[in-house]
């Protein structure tokens, strides 16, 4: 989903699963994005320093399934010629969630994720979520995948707490990592580590680009790469290429917040919003790319204060654009749109995609129109990235005496995007997960990307050096 800021409708908030049998808007658009070449979920990975038992770790979810009905929620039966879905909240589950997996290396575990999370979870089969324990040498990694029109990562986190309070492993204690495990690490940035060549933009290019260039005032593109290494034109055989990969960055703690001399506060998120602009900027430049506006979704939690704890999917997406200045006053450029965002409630979508779920004819039709003018319109009309910051988390999910050694968070992102950003901190350390359209970029590319964002942050935070 992609809405431009400032964009306002008459949209009916976000409501959460157990309020209302129909769908809403946002959880009808997001039946219509999932296809299996671009399943629509949300990954919530935790790695744990030892083992968690698969029978006990069953009954935990059957446990929090029992107590908390919106949690098993389905989508009820439905004809071809009906106009829109609704909610069923299911006695039972439908299928046992948690399945388990093993891995000796990191790269299997890439592997074993990458497989998982390559479908949503079936809408007509309860729960709407999925469960993995993957088992490696002296510990393990826990991933949730969850349907996007069911849950957003807010509700995945809370689903975890659920399951890890029912889980009982004996009296908690200071977790220890097993003896002669080295920590799983995933992608760090290297010490010293510098912006990419070619950050400049591409030769013969100049401020009249923006004047005459028919596409400037839209979103820029992410330059696709694939293979050897060359810059690829996105033909037929790129965009037909399915599924999703991961490229996980730990990074030695929570980014430093640079303050300017005026204009508002800058948070965290800012920053990380500033360097996701600034690494496709120069993305883009290396692949000679002409320079335009970078425009990033950005969703903002719609629950209200007294009910955070809600399950669905009930987020709105705001719009963060700028054309890369300095980087002195990026983060003063994304931190005054991040906070009128945050301050002045909106639509969860946009206009017409509002108005294209509310259409009284039939879904087929409905969903077939909506991916259509996605392939048609989105070159345009959608944002260039989307980052998705889950903040600090301060109570993360505790399975006995395991508690989470690293935290990890993503969520899909349809093309022409084709990248997202999810970020978590846990134990004053921050995570971030690239997930990207293998449409787009391969793994090669993903890593050369995801150490340009850490060049791109270290620089925003005078960070000289990674761990």
């Amino acid at each position: 989903m992609t809405t431009r800021a400032g964009l306002r409708a008459a949209v009916p908030p976000a409501t959460p699963l157990a309020d209302a049998g129909a769908f809403g808007v946002v959880d009808e658009l997001n039946c219509y994005f999932d296809s299996p070449a671009e399943p629509n979920n949300v990954h919530v990975e935790i790695w744990l320093p030892g083992h968690l038992d698969p029978d006990q770790l069953r009954a935990a979810v059957t446990a929090m399934l029992a107590g908390q009905p919106r949690a098993g929620v389905r989508r009820a039966g439905h004809r071809w010629w009906h106009s829109g879905y609704a909610w069923q909240f299911a006695p039972q589950a439908d299928v046992d969630p948690v399945s388990a997996a093993a891995w000796q290396t990191e790269a299997g575990l890439d592997e074993v994720r990458a497989r998982f999370l390559a479908a949503a979870p079936p809408l007509d089969r309860s729960p709407l979520f999925r469960l993995l324990l993957a088992r490696g040498p002296g510990q393990d990694s826990l991933i949730l995948n969850a349907h996007h029109a069911a849950f957003d990562g807010r509700s995945c986190l809370r689903l975890l707490r659920l399951i890890a309070e029912h889980y009982d492993a004996g009296p908690a204690g200071p977790p220890q990592p097993p003896p002669g495990i080295e920590p799983l690490r995933g992608i760090e940035p290297p010490p010293g580590i510098q912006p990419s060549p070619g950050t400049g933009p591409p030769p013969g290019t100049g401020p009249w680009v923006r004047r005459f260039w028919p596409r400037a005032g839209h979103a820029v593109r992410i330059a696709p790469r694939h293979g050897d290494g060359r810059w690829q034109a996105g033909g037929r055989r790129l965009r037909r290429a399915p599924g999703y990969g991961f490229a996980l960055l730990g990074w030695p703690g929570v980014p430093a917040v640079p303050q300017p001399d005026h204009g508002p506060h800058v948070t965290v998120n800012d920053v990380l919003i500033a360097a996701l602009i600034q690494a496709i900027a120069r993305w883009n430049a290396a692949a000679r790319r002409r320079p335009g506006r970078v425009r990033i979704s950005m969703p903002v939690d719609a629950r209200p204060p007294d009910r955070g704890g809600d399950l669905g999917n009930l987020s709105r997406l705001c719009t963060v654009a700028a054309d890369p200045p300095g980087a002195a006053a990026l983060t003063a450029v994304v931190a005054h749109q991040t906070s009128r965002a945050k301050q002045q409630p909106g639509p969860p979508v946009s206009p017409a995609l509002a108005a294209a779920a509310r259409a009284p004819v039939p879904t087929p039709v409905k969903r077939g129109a909506v991916r259509l003018a996605l392939r048609g319109l989105g070159q345009l009309e959608c944002d260039t990235s989307l980052l998705s910051n889950l903040g600090n988390v301060t109570d993360a999910p505790r399975f006995g005496a395991l508690a989470p050694a690293r935290m990890w968070f993503s969520t899909s992102t349809h093309m022409p995007v084709g990248l997202s950003v999810g970020a978590i901190t846990a134990g004053g350390r921050l995570q971030l997960c690239f997930r990207y359209r293998r449409a787009l970029l391969d793994e090669e590319a993903a890593r050369d990307f995801a150490a340009g964002y850490a060049a791109a942050l270290a620089e925003l935070t005078g960070t000289e050096t990674g761990p």
